[in-house]
């Protein structure tokens, strides 16, 4: 099958997290990074039409490769990615139109927003470097209402580390310093990554009920986790057998906000997405010693419906923190993820998959 460049160059580009959004709402623009070399942090964000016409580049930021600076679209003008300053990140909130900034707030991006919000976590180290924000005066799980501008805390730190101890879990000098921020469709809850004790290789998930106050944690968790809907996961089940993870093992699930596991939606996979009607999975084969292949399972199968090769180049995967990163457009015709390169480099790509999808 066909895989198409977003951008022809002698350089790299980057897509974001896997499940980013990385086209516009209205399905007619694509955000994406380009880099000079995969050695240098200078990252320039770059839009384009889902023709692969009219490339514009709108900022430059100093990031790393892994997840590059995360760009995603908000709604079809407003777009929200990451850099970094004096060895801590930032996000950038901009109406990509006109080049206005509307926010940029010194804390840890999350994946992308959901109805007009966007989260955000803060640590002791970004205590101080918000003055234009008052709102932000501790550290914890915010949420800002892109439009209004409005600010609201979600969880302190202290909520953090009362609801892993309720769950008879210990907590780790890092536990407030949460990661892989997400709200669920309707942002009503908010799900993150926690370090604990009990979990040195996995970690944690926790979640909190914005509505309630209702917490959830699944200790040793699946990996690479974003919501199937409201109320459920999904995410990699991997296994470590005392030496590595497996890959052979691994497979695609989806899973209650308590760790039940209520059905099995792919097979093997480490970066994960799920189409927008929840029919259609895809996962990379990003483990050690592999080609990082992308998989596009039928929900319910381990067997794929195809298989997108990606070359191994084991520098590029592990040194470089390059991740394949599989990604549905909106409609469900493309999956979009990170190619590496034989030399060294990477390529944002997209796969037409209308023909297996239907």
């Amino acid at each position: 099958m066909e895989i198409t460049k977003i951008s022809e160059g002698n350089y790299s580009t980057l897509l974001g997290m896997n499940g980013g959004t990385v086209e516009s709402p209205d399905g007619k623009r694509i955000i994406y990074a380009r880099k000079e070399s995969l050695d240098e942090s200078t990252t320039e964000i770059y839009v384009c039409g889902s023709d692969l016409k009219n490339h514009r580049k709108i900022y430059t930021v100093d990031c790393g490769n892994h997840n590059g600076p995360s760009a995603t679209f908000i709604t079809d003008s407003l777009v929200v990615f990451r850099g970094s300053e004096g060895g801590l990140p930032y996000f950038v909130i901009m109406d990509a139109d006109t080049g206005e900034i509307k926010y940029k707030i010194r804390a840890k991006e999350s994946h992308c927003a959901e109805n007009g919000k966007y989260p955000f976590s803060l640590s002791k180290s970004f205590l101080g470097l918000n003055g234009g924000y008052p709102e932000i005066d501790g550290c914890g799980i915010y949420i800002l209402d892109v439009m209004s501008g409005k600010i609201s805390r979600a969880a302190s730190e202290d909520d953090i580390l009362d609801m892993v101890r309720s769950h008879g879990l210990t907590p780790t000098e890092h536990t407030a310093e949460v990661s892989h921020v997400q709200l669920n469709p309707s942002a009503t809850a908010v799900m993150m990554r926690l370090s604990v004790k009990e979990c040195p290789v996995f970690g944690a998930l926790g979640c909190i009920d914005l509505l309630t106050g209702a917490t959830h944690v699944i200790p040793d968790k699946p990996v690479h986790q974003l919501w199937f809907d409201d109320d459920t996961y999904i995410a990699t089940r991997q296994f470590y057998d005392g030496s590595k993870i497996e890959c052979e093992t691994s497979y695609i699930a989806r899973f209650t906000k308590d760790g039940e596991e209520l059905e099995v939606l792919g097979g093997i996979a480490n970066h994960t997405d799920a189409s927008f009607d929840r029919q259609w999975f895809a996962g990379d084969r990003c483990y050690p010693n592999y080609a990082p292949n992308v998989y596009l399972y039928r929900r319910g199968s381990k067997d794929a419906a195809t298989v997108f090769d990606v070359p191994q180049n084991e520098e590029t995967t592990w040194k470089k923190q390059v991740h394949p990163n599989p990604s549905f457009s909106r409609d469900g015709k493309r999956l979009y993820f990170n190619r590496q390169t034989t030399d060294g480099r990477c390529e944002a790509v997209f796969a037409d998959i209308l023909g297996i999808v239907g």
